[in-house]
């Protein structure tokens, strides 16, 4: 099983408190976002990493060669991260679904205990999903009770979704050709601005995704000032 991370963002609603520092290099008391990741990573075995970068990505090099050796990551390059989303720098990806992944946006912050729950051979590929009332700008899920995903994205009515998705995510490599091929669909559909969860939906509606509840461990998106306020907090420790 390998690790993709998506870190090609500037940040954008970060930038007058980050003052142009990646996102996922924001320290949260004194470890940056993207290290916690890797050490989460590394603490379940996996040791074979996939990082799309974008802005400033020589000093995000720079930065994920602090943890781990060359033979042990590959840098996929986004040209054009200030026009596009997760939906396009994951099919930058598709060459590399020849095993199970993790994938991860690279501004998640979360108990290393959280990657436990799916980092371990499964019947279904797994989502993580904190269940909750959500709102608007988060991304959302509508699930069976089986816990089977039936739709994922932003645009969906809040009284009817099960919570939110975190950003965290295991693909069994038997449904990497489809998710590929609904992600090259978004592609050529003109939808590279889009997030990536387009393509997990029309995944959902063809494959059993099953969607795995935090269960309590500590995790949060760092999106707006006030997300990073939070972060600071729940991490205290």
């Amino acid at each position: 099983m390998k690790a993709i991370i998506l870190a090609a963002g500037m940040g954008k609603r970060l930038q007058e408190v980050t003052e142009g520092t990646p996102k996922s290099m924001i320290r949260i008391n004194c470890k940056s976002i993207l290290h916690r990741q890797i050490e989460s990573c590394l603490q379940v075995g996996i040791k074979e990493f996939i990082f799309v970068l974008g802005y400033k990505k020589e000093l995000m090099e720079e930065h994920i060669e602090e943890l781990l050796d060359k033979p042990n990551f590959k840098i996929i390059h986004n040209p054009i991260y200030d026009k596009t989303n997760t939906l396009y720098s994951l099919w930058l990806t598709r060459n590399e679904f020849d095993d199970d992944f993790i994938y991860f946006n690279a501004d998640v912050l979360f108990d290393s205990e959280l990657l436990k729950l799916i980092a371990f051979p499964s019947k279904y590929s797994q989502l993580l999903l904190e269940e909750k009332k959500s709102v608007e700008e988060e991304v959302k899920m509508i699930i069976s009770k089986e816990n089977r995903i039936l739709r994922i994205g932003k645009q969906l009515a809040i009284e009817k979704c099960a919570g939110e998705f975190i950003g965290i995510g295991k693909f069994n490599k038997a449904i990497l050709s489809d998710f590929a091929d609904f992600l090259d669909q978004g592609v050529k559909e003109g939808q590279e601005n889009n997030y990536f969860e387009y393509a997990v939906d029309l995944l959902a509606q063809k494959v059993f995704l099953e969607a795995v509840p935090t269960d309590h461990h500590k995790c949060i998106e760092i999106d707006f000032p006030e997300d990073l306020q939070l972060a600071k907090e729940i991490f205290s420790e």
